[in-house]
């Protein structure tokens, strides 16, 4: 199994960021416009068409662990194990590790994963620090394509 590794330090402090990836508001500024939260405490995150449901395992000052139990058009993310943990630094700064762990393989997926986490990290980083994010959104999403495909 592989790991994506990757980490950033935020010039915000720490229980800015435990908001952030704790809270269905928080995630939907910075991760996935649509992102739910059922009755079990259950998160989905949808990036049309795909879309993955994990369960919350830990939630602390040190961050948060869960685990993919669910997924719509995105099957090696199934079982996965993300882990965000929270460090506070020097100057009311926190430094935020990312862990994705248990991809099958090292493919497509996995490389579009890394990149798709450092995007998303960054997007962590400007919502901390000035209150908007950069979050996955099929309504922008949908709105840009459109937009391509008309100028082409």
């Amino acid at each position: 199994m592989y790991t994506i590794e990757t980490s950033i330090e935020i010039a915000a402090p720490l229980a800015t960021l435990r908001t952030a990836i704790t809270t269905r508001d928080g995630f939907r500024a910075w991760l996935a416009a649509d992102t739910q939260v059922d009755a079990a405490g259950r998160y989905t995150f949808a990036f049309a068409p795909r879309a993955v449901t994990f369960t919350l395992d830990r939630a602390d000052d040190r961050g948060i662990a869960m685990t993919c139990v669910g997924e719509q058009n995105n099957p090696e993310w199934l079982g996965t194990k993300l882990a965000i943990a929270l460090t506070p630094i020097a100057a009311g700064k926190t430094r935020v590790d990312l862990a994705h762990a248990g991809y099958p393989s090292k493919n497509e997926v996995y490389a579009q994963c890394t990149k798709g986490w450092a995007h998303f990290l960054s997007s962590l980083a400007q919502y901390a620090t000035t209150g908007k994010g950069n979050p996955f959104d099929a309504n922008v999403a949908a709105t840009t394509t459109a937009t391509a495909a008309v100028a082409s």
